[in-house]
């Protein structure tokens, strides 16, 4: 297996990402929100590929064209998804709307670390 996929598999924010999809669709099914929770699931393949296109593009120290273009096809993409699951329903729609941000939540791990110093020293 590649290097770079081993590193991607091993990279925390990815595994926050796929815990929170998780536990997020858990929850969303035991709250009797199925829908949801399906959407939630749904839409995590799609929110890592999102994730590992802008670690790609870091890891790689490309130019900025190249981070731009890639924000333009994960936007698309998730656009294209969000159309797709608005066919479905709302609740599906909502499930892969959260499904698609989970990584916003990574960031609060990141915050964790800059306070307890891990990070920035």
């Amino acid at each position: 297996m590649n290097e770079n996929i081993i590193s991607f598999l091993k990279d925390t924010r990815l595994r926050i990402i796929l815990v929170l999809a998780i536990a997020v669709a858990a929850i969303a099914y035991i709250l009797g929100f199925k829908e949801l929770a399906l959407g939630v699931l749904a839409a995590t393949p799609l929110a890592s590929l999102n994730y590992w296109m802008m670690w790609d593009t870091i890891q790689r120290k490309t130019e900025d064209k190249a981070l731009m273009g890639r924000s333009l096809i994960r936007m698309i993409l998730s656009i294209v998804a969000l159309l797709l699951a608005v066919q479905v329903g709302i609740q599906f729609l909502l499930g892969v709307m959260l499904g698609l941000v989970l990584h916003v939540f990574t960031y609060i791990h990141d915050v964790a670390d800059v306070i307890s110093g891990k990070k920035f020293k």
